[in-house]
């Protein structure tokens, strides 16, 4: 279980640096320290529990079954070995016995306990003390600290080389309700490439589950490598349309009153229903949309709203970037927005409101010089009112 806890923090830590990477400003940002508490909790625990691998620790009920099963035994300490391991600052030790049971041959076995600083003498080689063997023919045995009033009826504990040859328990196993009970996944290395790979799929679930919700970057990013980005230039034709599809999921409709684009940055104004005057501000970006309160200027009529779908961006995109090309711009320096023109009709019910047609500004610059570009909504040139 507690592997399968270390692939399950392995799994997201990894899912949350993919989406640290490819998702949007503080995606994935509670990833890594939930996998760091599931990987160092689990991998402490690990080592604990191997250090701690032979130790059993039966409960009342099992040495009060054991005794009335007659299974009593004198147990006498061969030798006595600190592992190294210390819990609770007291030595895990490791004792050679002999078990002499209150019925059938004796054996010997190895026990693994914690073993106080202050019984240390007491667990001597040669002292003898009352014990229960924990499942019929052992070799598990549990040494009791007292007799608990009831006689060991057995002879005197053999010299250890009559008692034939070491015994040792089952690794990775312990007893417990009169059986030995083993962990959900075995240890040992036969069953070693099965239990591999459901770490491994537990492992890819779970960075699975973490970069589903921004597979739409991820699938950006797929996309943006081959070209040397990281993303999707949000300024090419495909991937603007993208954003207009996930922009016209979150507001319910293709209504915008403006749009600001760069490369890895929409920012549009959108009402909240078609034809209506309050206006949020949302943002695009690496997939995810985020809506960010009410935009700053308020339209002052419906009209200022134009549809998404009067948008020629290929042709804007292709505008542009030939214009840049022929006067030497680089890519990088072009910026564009799209509103609609003011009403210059000092006649007109709507003079100097945002009401004309639909127009695509375009900014050319690079380190010494900046130009701006006009154009009409399927990327036509508009020529300059000088």
């Amino acid at each position: 279980m507690l592997r399968l806890l270390f692939f399950l923090g392995l799994g997201i830590g990894l899912g949350g640096v993919v989406v640290q990477v490819v998702g949007p400003p503080g995606a994935g940002e509670w990833t890594i320290p939930v996998a760091l508490i599931l990987l160092i909790g689990s991998s402490t625990l690990i080592v604990i529990g191997r250090s701690m691998n032979g130790v059993q620790t039966p409960s009342a009920e099992d040495i009060a079954a054991a005794r009335a099963a007659g299974r009593s035994a004198l147990v006498r300490v061969d030798s006595l070995s600190q592992t190294g391991t210390q819990i609770n600052d007291q030595p895990l030790c490791e004792l050679q016995v002999t078990v002499r049971p209150e019925t059938g041959p004796a054996f010997r076995t190895v026990v693994r306990r914690i073993v106080a600083v202050i019984d240390v003498p007491r667990f001597q080689p040669g002292t003898v003390h009352p014990g229960v063997v924990l499942l019929e023919g052992g070799p598990e045995v549990a040494i009791l600290n007292d007799d608990g009033g009831v006689p060991v009826r057995v002879p005197s504990v053999p010299d250890a080389a009559s008692a034939g040859p070491l015994l040792l328990p089952e690794s990775g196993t312990r007893v417990s309700g009169g059986r030995r009970r083993r962990p959900l996944l075995g240890v040992g290395r036969r069953g070693r490439p099965a239990r591999l790979a459901l770490m491994a799929v537990l492992a890819l679930v779970a960075a699975t589950a973490v970069v589903l919700p921004y597979r739409t970057a991820l699938t950006q990013t797929i996309a943006a490598l081959p070209s040397g980005r990281w993303h999707s230039d949000l300024r090419e034709p495909g991937p603007f349309r993208d954003a207009l599809t996930a922009l016209q999921a979150e507001t319910g409709h293709d209504q915008l009153v403006s749009i600001s684009v760069s490369d890895d940055l929409i920012v549009v104004d959108a009402p909240l229903t078609p034809g209506a005057l309050p206006t949020d501000r949302l943002t695009y970006r690496r997939g995810s949309v985020e809506r960010d309160g009410a935009a700053t200027i308020q339209p002052r009529t419906p009209a200022e709203a134009f549809s998404t779908s009067e948008l020629d961006w290929d042709g804007v995109w292709a505008t542009v970037t030939t214009i840049a090309a022929e006067r030497g711009y680089p890519l990088d320096g072009i910026s564009l927005s799209v509103s609609r023109t003011s009403d210059s009709d000092v006649d007109s019910p709507t003079f100097a409101e945002s009401v004309g047609a639909v127009r695509v500004y375009a900014t050319v610059s690079d380190d010494y010089r900046s130009e701006s570009i006009v154009m009409s909504a399927d990327g036509a040139l508009v020529p300059s009112a000088g």
